[in-house]
């Protein structure tokens, strides 16, 4: 599939019943708030997505699995160039509807209650729950960003050497108060 025929808003319970499965490549540019975070361009990087929809035995649990991979130029936090981070991820997220189910899951289990996050949005009765895709796989690709990103070795550009702080001579602040001792005995 391109990246025009990605469903960004699915409509998990039905489409997981269907067993709905996506493959391809979209611009790192459709993903908007990680998009602010990169430097320079990236008109050029793409994600590499694989994620389907599966639901459980008792067809109230749907699960989100995938795997995500790409490229962020970010500016590295020693040397203000850019460094390019890589994020690779594969996630599975449960999407429920009622806040009960998630009892039901692992401890350690990530989950989205439809309709409470930006990513779902829950209409009434008779109008099923959808999720947004698109921000759920962003998501998890924010996650993955480092919060100081860094080269593994740089030269910092913006700090003095450490030999000139160590020629530096400092003033004692405490060579006042010894010579006022010696006045006072």
């Amino acid at each position: 599939m391109s990246a025009n025929t990605f469903p960004a808003q699915i409509e998990p319970f039905k489409w997981a019943e269907q067993g709905f499965t996506w493959s391809g490549n979209l611009p790192l540019s459709r993903f908007a708030r990680i998009a602010r975070e990169a430097v320079g361009s990236i008109d050029d990087q793409l994600v590499n997505i694989d994620c389907k929809l599966s639901m459980d035995a008792y067809h109230r649990i749907v699960w989100l699995d995938g795997h995500i991979e790409t490229k962020v130029p970010m500016e590295c936090q020693r040397c203000l160039g850019s460094v390019e981070i890589d994020l690779v991820s594969d996630f599975h997220l449960a999407l429920v509807d009622d806040e009960s189910l998630i009892e039901r899951l692992d401890e350690d289990a990530d989950f989205i209650v439809l309709g409470e996050s930006e990513a779902t949005t829950k209409g009434d009765y008779d109008s099923p729950a959808t999720a947004n895709l698109l921000s759920l796989i962003e998501d998890e690709l924010l996650l993955l960003l480092p919060l100081s990103p860094k080269h593994d070795a740089c030269e910092h550009k913006h700090q003095p050497a450490i030999q000139n702080i160590a020629e530096e001579k400092r003033d004692n602040p405490f060579d006042v108060l010894a010579s006022l001792k010696g006045k006072l005995n």
